[in-house]
């Protein structure tokens, strides 16, 4: 069956996985991180793997590369076969398969760290690895087969992926209890209008959402701490300074006594349909990657 493909010399899991490393860090310095030896090595692995295969597939650019077309299938087929092969031996050894999720740094902390417990109960058998990632990022490595499953948005995820409806992620207003009570009896709008305010630092979409929805509202906001993540700014609120809004889940390390959560009907708009994504290529040739999804769905709503 195989016998035409091994007949030449050029071909092995060495220069395969070289070539992978490559393609990921978008050039050949870089995989080879500064090494001289290993930028040689690599080089002509890559040019043995061109020749074996009668094709080019790499092509500089600028200080890089990027791939073909039969690059970048060459590079979903190895990715594919190696981490079938890597499941195999580690289930062969009775050791750990691992399992990569990529999300956002939310998503990890307040969702599942929580239900790290169950999940570890009904996948024994597996190493699970989570990668803070943006959600573009996150989804391209999906694609690419370089991550196993991602918890992002549902709008994110397109065809040939896979999406299953986890919830809505919701946002509310988090006020330090200290703060909460000095506030007096306001409703969620009249009290977030002046309070001093924790936030995501930049012009990111959900920072100039904010902004646009409290200046139609007619609502002044008051920010005292920009931070680069959600949990950043949920620490500030423990500290009991400033207030700040979060996505709801931020409750987990936000309990009753150390801040009050508060609907604000504005902040409807800011729901996100989240998912868990998956790639079908790696399902089908992953068992365990199925199990896995099918826990992960079950233990993971918002």
């Amino acid at each position: 069956m195989f016998a035409g493909l091994l007949q030449q010399g050029g071909l092995s899991l060495d220069r395969l996985q070289s070539f992978c490393l490559v393609a990921q860090a978008g050039g050949v310095t870089r995989a080879a991180k500064g090494d001289p030896a290993r930028q040689s090595l690599f080089s002509r692995q890559v040019k043995e793997l061109e020749e074996f295969f009668g094709t080019e597939l790499i092509r500089r650019k600028g200080r890089g590369i990027v791939l073909t077309d039969a690059g970048a299938r060459l590079n979903t087929i190895a990715r594919e076969c190696c981490a079938a092969l890597t499941d195999f031996k580690s289930e062969c050894r009775n050791q750990p398969v691992e399992v990569v999720i990529g999300t956002g740094e939310s998503v990890i902390q307040w969702l599942l760290m929580p239900r790290l417990d169950r999940i570890r109960e009904h996948l024994p058998n597996v190493r699970l690895k989570f990668l803070n990632l943006p959600t573009a990022d996150a989804v391209k490595r999906l694609a690419d087969g370089v991550i196993d499953f991602a918890l992002v948005r549902k709008d994110a995820v397109t065809r040939p992926l896979q999406a299953k409806s986890l919830g809505a992620m919701g946002y509310s207003l988090f006020v330090p209890a200290g703060l909460h009570a000095t506030a007096g009896r306001k409703d969620g709008l009249k009290l977030l209008d002046g309070l001093p305010l924790g936030t995501l630092e930049g012009e990111g979409s959900f920072r100039s959402g904010l902004a646009q929805s409290a200046k139609k509202q007619g609502i002044k906001l008051n920010i005292q701490i920009e931070c680069s993540s959600f949990p950043l700014a949920a620490r500030a609120v423990a500290k009991g300074r400033v207030a700040a809004i979060l996505p709801a889940i931020a409750a987990a390390d936000l309990p009753p006594a150390t801040a009050i959560q508060v609907p604000v009907t504005f902040l409807k708009a800011f729901d996100r349909e989240m998912c868990l994504a998956s790639n079908a290529r790696l399902l089908r040739i992953r068992p365990i990657l199925n199990q896995a999804a099918t826990i992960l769905a079950q233990t993971c709503h918002f």
